[in-house]
């Protein structure tokens, strides 16, 4: 055997492993729900590391909008996507992230919605508005990760995470949408 055929050998054994990692990931998903829309921030989702098993969570999309009586002016609602790294307020509804293929294992990662107690949230520079958006209160947005290495990742860091807030000045309805992740 050739020193070829043994590069030709372990290129195709990286290549198989590549494609394999890529494929055996879970695939799952956050409904979003914020019930009243504030003027200051509220927490309508958020994706936790679990503290005994936290697991690198991958997110690609997210997708959200309001919904319920509309004010009668033109307001805007502004969400923003941040990190986190302390959980001591949270008090929000537990929530287990569906499946979207049922052979996969259900997810380590902890979902959340519906926050009443805001989150201290990172620092300007270190996560702190990875993500920032403003929609129309009749209108709706929809985020997504142009390749693999877009996505938005959690640490596999215990009782760390990312969270989805809105906020506005005149909507006071609620909030909806999904959050979609690999871990």
């Amino acid at each position: 055997m050739d020193k070829f055929s043994v590069m030709n050998d372990f290129h195709d054994l990286l290549r198989q492993h590549s494609e394999a990692d890529f494929v055996c990931q879970g695939n799952y998903e956050l409904p979003v729900l914020q019930g009243t829309v504030a003027t200051t921030y509220k927490t309508a989702a958020l994706l936790l590391a679990a503290a005994a098993t936290p697991r690198r969570a991958k997110i690609y999309e997210i997708e959200f909008g309001q919904t319920g009586s509309l004010n009668s002016t033109d307001v805007q609602c502004q969400w923003d996507l941040s990190r986190f790294s302390a959980t001591a307020v949270l008090t929000a509804t537990a929530v287990v992230p569906n499946l979207l293929d049922l052979a996969d294992a259900a997810c380590n990662t902890l979902g959340f919605n519906n926050n009443t107690a805001e989150l201290t949230y990172t620092t300007a520079g270190a996560g702190l508005a990875l993500k920032n958006w403003a929609i129309n209160q009749r209108g709706s947005y929809r985020w997504r990760a142009l390749d693999n290495g877009d996505n938005i990742i959690m640490p596999a860091t215990s009782n760390s995470g990312v969270g989805l807030r809105v906020l506005s000045s005149g909507f006071t309805s609620s909030a909806v949408g999904n959050v979609s992740f690999v871990e």
